[in-house]
């Protein structure tokens, strides 16, 4: 997971795809970027979440951003961030972190005047891999 140290919250890497990106090479460059840590594959996919909004931008009358969710497998350990700067104005820093822990973290702030945007989708899709994927305790 990503850790915005100046939030609170945490999110998977993710981003935008370049024109001629497929998802893969999406998710591999965004994993890279954000953590420092190769993907070695892209596995099933999870889902998609598509979300609307209305927009910052005046000429535009709705937001729509669709998420991809992937299964991936990485190696090596946290490396070199590339990080926009507002990610790195968010202190964004690779964590590994218990399911449970962060679903439980990130609720704690839903409700706070920092809760990020993405905060729902992230509790969302984090509930959903706890509920389908993850082995039973």
């Amino acid at each position: 997971m990503i850790h915005s140290s100046q939030v609170g919250d945490y999110k998977f890497p993710g981003g935008g795809v370049n024109e001629g990106e497929t998802h893969a090479q999406t998710l591999s460059r965004e994993f890279q970027e954000e953590s420092g840590m190769s993907v070695v594959r892209v596995g099933v996919k999870i889902g998609t979440i598509i979300e609307y909004d209305h927009p910052m931008e005046k000429d535009y009358d709705v937001f729509k951003m669709t998420s991809h969710y992937y299964r991936c497998e990485a190696e090596g350990g946290f490396g070199a961030q590339k990080l926009d700067r507002y990610e790195q104005e968010l202190g964004f820093k690779p964590v590994w972190i218990n399911t449970d822990h962060v679903i439980q973290l990130n609720k704690a702030l839903l409700h706070s005047d920092k809760a990020p945007q993405w905060l729902r989708r992230e509790i969302f899709i984090l509930e959903y891999i706890r509920k389908t994927l993850l082995p039973y305790t």
